[in-house]
């Protein structure tokens, strides 16, 4: 396979699971997800270098967001700027989240960058990078 394929595909499916997500669509991201999918929340609460969250494997994965869906009542990741690696494997995401909390109707905006990679069309690991100080403003999550 030629980069270019490798690239076509990996930006498939980076669409397709943004497109999902924002739609509420399980079954759209899970069918762009490996099964041994590890997702990686890597912003820090306490300052230090780990992630906050690593998740491992498409169940848990999508265990994790389902929760999340019912818990947003509106997602957009606005002012997408996406960069290809050369290999086409690797896919960066940069784009402002704007998202409304289904319980209380409160705003909730935040900056990210999502580095996916990919194989085969699917995601094999996704990294999420944003602003811990504007989640525990809106989200109460301590800091610290």
């Amino acid at each position: 396979m030629f980069p270019e394929e490798i690239r076509a595909g990996s930006l498939a499916a980076t669409d397709t699971y943004f497109e999902a997500f924002e739609a509420g669509d399980m079954a759209g991201m899970a069918a762009v997800l490996a099964a041994d999918v590890v997702h990686v929340l890597a912003m820090s609460f306490d300052g230090g270098v780990e992630p906050a969250v690593v998740l491992t494997g498409k169940d848990e994965v999508l265990g994790f967001f389902a929760g999340l869906l019912r818990q947003v009542s509106r997602r957009v990741l606005a002012d997408r700027r996406v960069t290809a690696g050369a290999d086409g494997d690797v896919v960066f995401v940069e784009a402002v989240g704007d998202a409304v909390l289904a319980g209380s109707g409160t705003s909730y905006k935040n900056v990210y960058v999502f580095k996916f990679e990919c194989a085969d069309g699917q995601v094999r690991r996704l990294t999420e990078y944003s602003n811990p100080v504007a989640a525990h403003k809106t989200l109460n999550i301590p800091l610290g």
